[in-house]
């Protein structure tokens, strides 16, 4: 009897923690203007824009850092963006945005392809908390400046009956 006893205390203890972090007010809803961008070789730096919201309808949410990762070290985020034009805190039910929240830097060689990577947003219900409230993926794809074999082909069609024209007339 007492081992059903025990069972009850521990299931209503587990099923008050996961009500608890479902309620939690340190969290934020981060909408990236466009989470996927296509850029030409040799552009060098790519702006993400977001608006971020405090779902929380009691909570005050403290913005107090950020982190990122990316799927190549040829590609690197600057936060400079996020520490510039974030504010400093979001209160109950608040948006903030759109601005501009990080950019990618590209180095000017970089192969054509697709980068990938994450921006975390850190805090929490108070300016010393540094738990993740957010993560957004984001994709960058740089394309080939080098025409593809069917363009060439096209344009040699193209000269070729601009030079039958000219001979006729």
């Amino acid at each position: 009897m007492k081992s059903w006893s025990v069972a009850k205390v521990g299931l209503a203890a587990v099923l008050l923690l996961i009500s608890a972090a479902a309620v939690r007010g340190d969290s934020l809803d981060v909408t990236l203007t466009q989470a996927s961008q296509t850029v030409a070789q040799g552009t060098l730096v790519v702006t993400f824009g977001a608006t971020i919201s405090n779902p929380s309808s009691t909570d005050t949410v403290f913005l107090n850092a950020d982190s990122s990762i990316t799927s190549s070290t040829l590609v690197s985020v600057d936060d400079t963006p996020f520490l510039i034009n974030a504010p400093l805190s979001l209160n109950p039910g608040q948006s903030s945005g759109p601005f501009a929240l990080f950019n990618v830097d590209l180095p000017g060689n970089l192969a054509a392809g697709t980068y990938t990577g994450v921006f975390s947003i850190l805090g929490g219900l108070d300016g010393v908390t540094f738990d993740t409230l957010s993560n957004s993926s984001f994709s960058v794809t740089v394309s080939s400046t080098t025409p593809e074999p069917g363009t060439m082909l096209l344009l040699a069609f193209g000269l070729v009956g601009l030079g039958l024209l000219v001979k006729r007339a």
